[in-house]
């Protein structure tokens, strides 16, 4: 029991980590201005399959980024040092960023319905939806792994693949439902939301980079 509590503390974790770093709300209305033209249905359909590479990605990136980082010989807890750190910036820099400038109304236009499909993973799903900073906290969460039991790890890892399906269906929903956020969801709201969660990605990359430079001096 204590082991599937400390695992399930990894969902809300991840998702509110991931959240303004995905931010599923903002980038739909970016995404508005890029495909509005498309007919509902279409772009269901490719909301769905970009929702889908987002979880795939990132839980690729989950499993396997350890691994890759390993290849450089780089440890554990210096990954969560130095990722703790910029998933801290991220936060802050979410904090602090200028409101971007709308582009032009023929760039917004430039994809038709037929281009819509070559799209859908790049620049789409990647790196519009999720860029390297969603790639570093998955990363960074995997580093930040209680290694005491491998039922342990085994269950952080359940929790953080349910943690990072939760952000690729709320980005799903915000996709789909284009439309009406455009009408209901005024762009000082999202912002606002954007900064509240911003702050928690703050803190949270504070107390992983914390656990790093606790490991590495004791």
């Amino acid at each position: 029991m204590a082991s599937l509590l400390i695992a399930l503390k990894i969902v809300p974790m991840i998702f509110v980590a991931l959240f303004p770093v995905v931010n599923p709300i903002g980038t739909a209305l970016v995404l508005y201005g890029m495909t509005g033209h498309v007919d509902d249905k279409t772009w269901k359909s490719a909301s769905r399959r970009i929702a889908l590479n987002t979880f795939l990605l990132l839980s690729f990136f989950f499993f396997f980024g350890g691994f890759i980082l390993k290849l450089f010989g780089i440890s554990i807890p210096v990954v969560q040092l130095s990722g703790g750190i910029v998933v801290a910036a991220i936060g802050w820099g979410l904090l602090n960023q200028q409101e971007e400038q709308q582009a032009p109304a023929d760039v917004q236009q430039h994809d038709s319905t037929a281009s819509l499909q070559t799209r859908l993973f790049y620049p789409y799903t990647f790196p519009i939806t999720v860029g390297p900073g969603g790639l570093a906290v998955v990363m960074t969460f995997s580093a930040h792994l209680d290694r005491e039991s491998d039922l342990l790890v085994t269950l952080e890892q359940a929790a953080a693949v349910t943690g990072i399906l939760a952000i690729a269906l709320v980005t799903a929903t915000c996709y789909i439902r284009l439309k009406f956020l455009t009408k209901t969801i005024s762009p000082s709201g999202a912002r606002a939301l954007s900064r509240i969660l911003a702050f928690f990605v703050f803190c949270i990359g504070v107390q992983i980079a914390w656990t790093g430079w606790h490991t590495l001096n004791s």
